[in-house]
């Protein structure tokens, strides 16, 4: 059974508009234009219940306090809740026969290079790894560093401080005369 779109906007309070936007988004599939019911949008029960999903989804996230929709949210669900589809389009694309035979060309010569490559890497020698190397002596050193690095940051953090009470006590000293006329106080 197909639900117009007249029905299906006054039950589920929705504007035709946002359906029509949805559609172009590819959320609700391919949706059919019925002749008995005037030409009308009519839609199957699955697109029903991916409308009913989709306007949930963007009331929650109005709730939230989000404004704009975030359509991949509303993507991920779909995808979660209905999958996929995979589906054949037409086109109109003419392909010229000597683009075929290039294409074939281009295959072959990559499965020759592929072949090419699995022989050298078995007429390779099989080589034991290199023992590993021991670094911790280097990390010791990353260490100290490191050490070193936070109490210059401590030690800067305090000159900082320090001159922010030297400047607040500044503000709150009487204020002098900005002029200085001829080495005279």
């Amino acid at each position: 059974m197909r639900i117009p779109i007249s029905r299906l906007v006054k039950e589920l309070n929705l504007e035709a508009h946002q359906l029509r936007e949805w559609e172009k988004r590819d959320w609700l599939g391919e949706v059919v234009k019925d002749p008995k019911q005037n030409h009308q949008r009519v839609y199957t029960e699955e697109q029903v219940e991916r409308i009913q999903l989709i306007s949930q989804l963007i009331q929650a996230q109005r709730a939230k306090g989000i404004k704009r929709t975030d359509l991949e949210e509303v993507e991920a669900h779909l995808l979660e809740q209905f999958g996929g589809e995979v589906k054949r389009m037409d086109t109109d694309l003419v392909v010229a026969p000597q683009s075929l035979n290039q294409i074939v060309e281009l295959l072959m010569g990559q499965n020759q290079k592929i072949n090419e490559l699995q022989q050298f890497m078995q007429q390779q020698p099989k080589q034991q790894l290199p023992d590993p190397v021991d670094h911790t002596e280097v990390l010791e050193d990353m260490k100290t560093e490191l050490k070193k690095s936070q109490e210059r940051e401590e030690q800067l953090l305090a000159i900082v401080q320090q001159l922010q009470t030297d400047l607040d006590e500044l503000k709150k000293a009487p204020a002098k005369s900005k002029w200085k006329f001829w080495d005279k106080d």
